[in-house]
């Protein structure tokens, strides 16, 4: 039953997303992710208060206003050094994770874009806090080993992978075609231009020839005057 009911709760979440079954998913693999990395680091919080009551409320002495004041400013500075930590590398993994979309894509030769403002759009956040509660709910205790496998993205093996090759295949064979009429306009123009200057070259033998013969005939004129 409770198959089932994760099935049904997927095919809503897929709705919800927008996305084939395959990438909602991997959404729900990220959750997870981030589900387990977020209990690690409240366990971390917890520690640091832990740590501060037994090392220094363990017994029944009483402490001055300064006194508090430092303990309280040390566990502030303790969690404040684990927070930033903490927000530095969701952001590091969140470029990670955006990376190996990209390389995926540009396998198929394809230019995703982010809408990074959709990122503080409020009704769509609580939309996704929303499917996550409805789905892990559901669901056994995060822990480490249900984490999904580290593993290299491959490229696209199904129908719509074909169909974009297929598509860069056309384009490609469209530029070639448009490049091999290019040639053969340079080559009609070289030919013509060639033509023209053998006309243009049988012109000018035609006209040196006319220019002797017309020397001659002067020559010959001034002769019998003479």
């Amino acid at each position: 039953i409770r198959d089932v009911v994760l099935l049904h709760i997927w095919a809503i979440m897929a709705s919800e997303l927008g996305l084939n079954e395959h990438h909602t998913a991997s959404v729900i693999n990220y959750l997870r992710f981030a589900r387990f990395e977020r209990d690690q680091r409240l366990k971390v919080v917890d520690g640091a208060y832990e740590e501060l009551k037994d090392s220094r409320l363990s017994t029944d002495e009483t402490f001055t206003a300064d006194e508090v004041a430092t303990m309280l400013d040390g566990l502030c500075a303790v969690v404040k050094g684990d927070m930033e930590s903490e927000l530095i590398n969701t952001a590091h993994t969140n470029v990670l994770l955006l990376k190996q979309m990209f390389q995926q894509a540009e396998e198929w030769h394809l230019k995703l874009n982010a809408d990074v403002s959709q990122l503080e759009n409020k009704e769509l956040i609580d939309e996704i806090a929303l499917m996550e509660e409805r789905h892990f709910s559901s669901s056994a205790p995060v822990s480490k080993t249900s984490l999904p496998e580290k593993k290299r993205l491959q490229p696209l093996n199904e129908a719509g992978g074909a169909a974009l090759l297929h598509m860069e295949i056309e384009k490609m064979k469209e530029e070639n075609d448009q490049l091999r009429m290019r040639i053969r306009t340079l080559e009609t123009k070289a030919t013509e231009m060639l033509t023209e200057k053998s006309r243009m070259k049988s012109e000018l033998e035609d006209t040196k020839k006319s220019l002797e013969n017309l020397k001659l005939a002067e020559s010959q004129v001034l002769k019998r005057h003479i």
